[in-house]
C-alpha cells in the first residue's frame, strides 16, 4: 500500500490549497534528522529557528520548518 498523506489538523476546513501547504509543512518539520555534530537521530526543533541535539546539547540556529546546513 501506498503511504498516504496526512490532511489532519484542518478538517473540511479552508480549501484544499492551505490544507496541502499545511501537510507539507508539517511533514517536513516532523520528519527524522541526524544531529551534525555527533550524527544521533535526536536532533529536533525546540523553538521557532532553534534546533538542538538531545543527545549532544549541540543547538544551532536554522530556518522556522526546516534546517539548512
Amino acid at each position: 500500500m501506498a503511504k498516504k498523506k496526512s490532511l489532519k489538523g484542518l478538517g473540511a476546513r479552508y480549501g484544499i490549497k492551505p490544507r496541502k501547504q499545511y501537510t507539507k509543512i508539517h511533514l517536513q518539520l516532523k520528519e527524522k534528522r541526524t544531529c551534525p555534530d555527533c550524527g544521533s537521530k535526536q536532533f529536533g526543533r525546540d523553538a521557532v529557528g532553534i534546533w538542538s541535539c538531545k543527545k549532544c546539547n549541540f543547538k544551532i540556529a536554522g530556518l522556522a520548518y526546516d534546517v539548512k546546513l
